[in-house]
């Protein structure tokens, strides 16, 4: 399994964001960070808005800023909502009648059971945990005067 970009984008986005803290950032600096298209990065920033993660800004002085609590974003929960159909074979995805044996093989429960499995540790995960055992990012993404993460 793979993230898609826009999935990895999100994640690193916020990551940026939970470390810059009330400074918050702006696309250019975030995609300059990860060395990211701005364009892509854009698209990211307004699916984080839309779904009220993200706090933007337009103008001069403008940016983007959590709009939530690092502990209330779920690892889980957020590569739900940017990866919705998350099939490891074709027998899970919308692909299904594509498949002669579909339904009667035995394959299509293990991978059914395997995503469970993944998501019930994605799901234990937070932001704040993630921005916690993160050490050293601050100074990897120019942020060294920012202050230490949640």
């Amino acid at each position: 399994m793979r993230l898609t970009m826009h999935s990895d984008l999100s994640f690193k986005a916020l990551i940026f964001l939970g470390v810059a803290g009330d400074d918050g950032a702006t696309i250019a600096q975030i995609a300059s960070a990860f060395a990211v298209s701005e364009h892509h990065l854009r698209k990211v920033a307004q699916e984080l808005a839309r779904l009220k993660l993200v706090q933007a800004t337009r103008g001069r002085s403008g940016g983007l800023r959590l709009a939530v609590s690092p502990a209330d974003v779920t690892v889980g929960g957020l590569l739900r909502q940017f990866e919705p159909e998350l099939a490891v074979s074709e027998c899970l995805g919308a692909g299904q009648k594509g498949c002669a044996i579909f339904g009667v093989c035995g394959l299509q429960q293990v991978f059914n059971e395997s995503l469970s499995a993944l998501f019930s540790v994605l799901d234990r995960y937070t932001l704040e945990d993630v921005l916690k055992s993160s050490k050293g990012v601050a100074a990897k993404l120019g942020l060294e005067a920012a202050p230490p993460p949640v």
